[in-house]
């Protein structure tokens, strides 16, 4: 509120006050002249009822008309005065006209005279006692009706002029005072509020001291406003400027997790940094063969640039290079003030300092890039910033992170892709294994597949050891790599052990194939592998069958058919459909019978921790109990159950067998989930509801196989997420069995991963699953994940469990499936 209006409020004020102390003295001096009045009247009344006692003792009540007469004559406040005999009818009135009527209702008590003058009453009574003869005790009623015009009227008047003449004298001190405050205390303040406004204080003097201290408080506050104005945008601009560096970092960190390939990875990176509004010229630098070269820059360039040699023997080392300094020294090194001195352009300049002038840039961070402390730099980070002030302290903080998360990515993808090619590449003989072999049987259908089984092979290595028959396992796989060039359409594997696969994309006839493995077969036999001085021939069986549902089982199939006829080469094609037809509809009428009568049963085998060898938790396998008693292995079943649309009754007997005998447990139990029981919505409310009701979610883990392709990843993270918020882990089995895992690990939150059977069986001698293993163990720990290996069966395998680092293990050699885990 302004203070002229402050001040004409309370100006304002002052007059309402003013005016209700007048109003308040009339009224109480109005009153106090009633109370007065009413004072007399109460002597004369009682002048008047002594008159009237001592008539009425004396004479007859006629006799009384003369005293009322007397008396409103006296008191000119009574305009009426009568008597009442009987207190009904008025008996004798100084108004004769009254003689005879009735009394009315509208009497005020006589004894409270003055509450009646206050609140405007006329008429009052009074019940006046006497003494007829002295003798008789008599009383009547004294009747009086007060003149209003003399009593209110005048006392009106009376009162009015006291208030009034109150008024002007108060109104008149309250002008005097406005006007002095106003000129004291308004005016000033009005000057320093309109200074105030303006941002621009005067020094100035007021008769109030404390005004004119006021004043010069203000002058020194605003100037130092001022000045912490001018900071604060200077703060603005710097925080404005941070956090438009923070936002690229938070693009970039997105575009680490979005990327597929180092290239991709590198290039994004450097042109969204290279947007940012502060910076020119972004680039990486990558190490190789004691130099830095240029291998993303935001500019395009697309030749490497030498930009300074490494020497690592310290013999020479470009100490003016910030970029070599960064890289040396692992620490950002920053470069202020860059010189773009047009009037000397002899001066020898490096590289960097010539881009740097290309692109008007003032300054210059160079970042080391480092996956972890311990590491040292792969290459450098470089920005080019416009600013030649330099770059902020808390800018070189997120560009140090950033890098750090540069190198760390590229890291992750440089190791990806060794423990891919490690876990799709035979270590023996360069060719692509059986995880890339089943990986292109999940991507592609169709085609055929001929398998390669190299007879007794065994006794080879019986015969000549262990060294020479990898050896010639890896010479014969160059020789059927030699056999398969010029065709496109043929891929060949190394299957594992003594087996080799060859997949024929276009090929669609069995008889096709036969005639090229006829051939083959045939220059095998005609063969001499020289292996370390010995010369080997080698017979081969082949199995041939269509690429598509268990094309290698099939294959397998026609190996062993062949084998037991004594051919070399068998076909599987399908004329024994009906027979399995027939026994898959025998095995649909057991597993329902056996679930209607309860007979699907879970065995428990203990996982063992390494490193103390006691029982961490159990895995729950599912057995069918025969009618005879016998146990029946899910390989005899489970397949049949998927096609029969029985799989989820059994997942749900399963569940609920587990939760009751496991119930008083408090050591984890683990259940197999297909990822058709993940994708089953049924389920999924079933098995929340019995966790709901028994609270033991944190004893259920869940294991996913990993050589089920998942294809809604959506809907798996869904369920994934939702059972982890009630306390279940996740594992994925069977790891290694496939390629997708990577994809897996990736997408999915897990939290134990079970290394595949056919891995850690060949782990004592096998030296390519040694290091799939390996690798494998050493990313599952990079990412948090516990690791468990399975088919543990004797201490060779074991042994080597342990060298690797495997957390747990399962298998025989501890403990076999048990009908009761306690």
């Amino acid at each position: 509120m302004k203070i002229n209006r402050f001040t004409s409020l309370a100006a304002v004020g002052i007059g309402i006050l003013v005016t209700i102390l007048a109003v308040s003295f009339f009224i109480v001096e109005r009153n106090l002249m009633l109370q007065s009045l009413a004072d007399d009247l109460n002597q004369n009344l009682f002048y008047i009822e002594s008159d009237l006692r001592h008539t009425l003792g004396e004479s007859p009540i006629s006799q009384i008309q003369t005293v009322l007469d007397r008396a409103v004559a006296v008191n000119q406040s009574l305009s009426v005065i009568s008597v009442s005999v009987d207190g009904v009818h008025i008996s004798v009135s100084s108004s004769r006209s009254l003689v005879g009527q009735l009394l009315g209702k509208n009497y005020f008590p006589m004894t409270d005279l003055a509450q009646g003058f206050v609140k405007g009453h006329v008429h009052y009574q009074k019940t006046v006692n006497f003494y007829e003869n002295n003798t008789d005790a008599n009383q009547i009623v004294l009747l009086i009706t007060l003149d209003s015009q003399y009593v209110f009227d005048r006392m009106n008047r009376i009162a009015f002029f006291y208030g009034f003449s109150l008024f002007i004298a108060l109104g008149l001190i309250a002008i005097a005072v406005y006007i002095v405050a106003d000129r004291i205390i308004t005016v000033p303040f009005v000057r320093i509020i309109n200074d105030a406004r303006d941002g621009n204080a005067r020094l100035g003097y007021f008769f109030i001291d404390e005004l004119s201290e006021l004043n010069r408080t203000l002058n020194d506050t605003f100037g130092s406003l001022r000045q912490k104005q001018y900071e604060l945008k200077q703060s603005l601009a710097r925080t404005t400027y941070l956090d438009s560096v923070l936002r690229t970092v938070a693009d970039i960190n997105q575009l680490l997790i979005t990327s597929k390939n180092v290239r991709e990875l590198m290039d994004q990176s450097v042109s969204r940094l290279a947007r940012h509004p502060g910076y020119s010229v972004c680039m990486i630098l990558r190490a190789e063969q004691a130099q830095l070269m240029v291998r993303a820059c935001s500019i395009n360039e697309d030749n490497p640039l030498c930009l300074g040699r490494l020497m690592t023997d310290g013999a020479e080392l470009d100490v003016g290079n910030p970029f070599i300094q960064a890289f040396m020294t692992k620490r950002a090194v920053v470069v202020e003030q860059i010189s773009h001195d047009a009037t000397a352009p002899d001066l020898p300049r490096a590289p960097w300092q010539l881009l740097a002038a290309q692109k008007d840039a003032g300054s210059v961070i160079a970042l080391p890039l480092i996956s972890n402390v311990h590491d040292d730099p792969m290459g450098v980070l470089v920005v080019f910033a416009l600013r030649a002030s330099g770059i902020d302290l808390q800018e070189i903080a997120m560009l140090e992170e950033l890098a750090g998360d540069i190198g760390f990515a590229i890291r992750a993808f440089e190791y990806r892709e060794q423990l891919q090619h490690h876990l799709t590449t035979d270590a023996d003989t360069g060719l692509p294994n059986r995880v890339a072999f089943i990986d292109q049987m999940n991507t592609n259908s169709g085609g055929l597949i001929g398998l390669i089984n190299i007879d007794r092979f065994s006794d080879i290595n019986a015969v000549y050891g262990v060294d020479i028959g990898d050896a010639l396992l890896k010479k014969y796989g160059l020789w059927l790599k030699a056999r398969a060039q010029g065709r496109e359409d043929i891929q060949l594997y190394k299957m594992g052990g003594d087996e080799f696969a060859l997949y024929f994309r276009s090929a669609e006839s069995l008889s096709e194939v036969r005639l090229f493995f006829v051939d083959l077969i045939a220059a095998t036999a005609n063969t001499a592998f020289m292996v370390a001085g010995v010369e080997i021939v080698l017979t081969i069986t082949v199995g041939v069958a269509h690429g598509v549902d268990r094309g290698v089982a099939h294959a397998s199939a026609a190996i062993k058919q062949a084998k037991l006829d004594h051919q070399s080469i068998g076909l599987f094609d399908g004329l024994d459909s009906t027979r399995q037809q027939e026994n898959n509809i025998a095995w649909y009428k057991r597993i329902r019978d056996a679930i209607e009568t309860s007979r699907i049963v879970p065995y428990f085998q203990p996982i063992v921790d390494n490193k103390t060898q006691k029982v961490t938790k159990y895995e729950a396998l599912i057995r069918m109990i025969d009618t005879d008693g016998q146990v029946i292995s899910p390989y005899q079943f489970l397949d049949v159950a998927k096609k029969t649309k029985l799989y989820s009754q059994l997942t749900r007997m399963m569940i609920d067998k587990v939760l009751d005998v496991f119930k008083e447990s408090t050591i984890p139990v683990s259940i197999n989930l297909s990822t058709e029981d993940l994708m089953n919505q049924e389920l999924s409310e079933y098995l929340a509801q019995r966790l709901t009701e028994t609270g033991m979610g944190h004893l259920l883990v869940f294991e996913i196989l990993e050589s089920e392709g998942v294809n809604n990843y959506e809907v798996v993270s869904a369920f994934i997420q939702r059972f982890k918020a009630k306390g279940c882990l996740f594992a994925i089995d069977d790891f290694g069995s496939g390629y997708s895992n990577f994809d897996h690990l990736i997408k999915l939150d897990m939290d134990i991963l079970k290394i595949d059977g056919s891995l850690i069986r060949t782990l004592p001698h096998d030296r390519n699953s040694q290091i799939i293993v390996q690798h494998i163990c050493d990313f599952a720990h990079e990412m948090g994940i516990r690791t468990v290996a399975e088919f543990v069966s004797n201490e060779a395998i074991y042994h080597q469990v342990c060298e690797i680092g495997i957390d747990d293990s399962q298998g025989y050699y501890f403990y076999p499936p048990l009908e009761r885990p306690f």
